[in-house]
């Protein structure tokens, strides 16, 4: 289980690198955030996003492992609906690894149609409106592409995350309850606070496009502090 823990944590560190190549950057001053991450692909190297293509295709799968054993934890639980909780949050890690990564490159791509749209001439900067500062060639790549992809895995992604802290709080496994703070979508909703707090810096701009890395890390790293503490308790 701890093998799986750092398996997944390594996955996270990855994904976290893979990121904050996209993201971190001062965006172009749109007066909003959205269009400021989308006229700043205009200023991605295509080195950057290759880069980042190849620790994503490799990190988010590394994340099963991860989810995978505080799924097993949770299927340890005494509670008749442990092993329905298991489940539940297995198909959550399966999704992430699955499609994850290429949800992300997909995206990536998107940032390169961008990026090449941007080098032949096209400017979002003078657009009146957000989808006027995309190409027609990204948004419908974006429309039929990125975004089904992306609901699909996210639902099983939020429904994990939702039964993690559920089950955790409920006193379902072993791990104390307070643990249930330690949950991917807390961790997003942190980092997406922190882009409202601090806008439009490098720093906050990487950890925004970084939250579902830093929301795999979160409970990675709690869990495996909780199984060596455990371990030093009762040797």
């Amino acid at each position: 289980m701890k093998k799986y823990l750092w398996l997944g944590f390594i996955g996270t560190v990855l994904s976290l690198v893979c990121d904050l190549l996209l993201g971190w950057m001062v965006y172009p001053d749109t007066g909003d955030y959205m269009t400021g991450m989308l006229a700043g692909c205009a200023e991605l190297s295509y080195l950057r996003m290759g880069l980042s293509v190849v620790f994503g295709a490799i990190g988010i799968p590394m994340q099963y492992f991860g989810f995978k054993a505080i799924a097993d934890i949770i299927g340890k639980g005494n509670h008749k609906k442990s092993k329905f909780y298991q489940k539940l949050v297995n198909a959550g890690a399966v999704a992430t690894a699955s499609m994850g990564a290429s949800v992300h490159i997909l995206c990536v791509i998107m940032m390169f149609g961008m990026r090449i749209e941007c080098d032949h001439g096209f400017d979002p900067m003078v657009a009146a409106t957000m989808l006027e500062m995309i190409p027609e060639s990204v948004l419908q790549f974006t429309l039929w592409g990125v975004l089904p992809v992306s609901v699909i895995m996210m639902t099983p992604y939020m429904i994990m995350a939702v039964v993690m802290f559920w089950a955790i709080v409920r006193g379902r496994t072993e791990l104390p309850k307070w643990m249930c703070i330690c949950n991917p979508l807390i961790a997003n909703l942190f980092t997406n606070l922190i882009t409202v707090v601090i806008p439009n810096t490098a720093f906050s701009n990487g950890v925004g496009m970084a939250s579902m890395a830093l929301g795999g890390m979160l409970p990675f790293v709690a869990v495996l502090i909780w199984l060596y503490c455990k371990k030093s308790k009762v040797s």
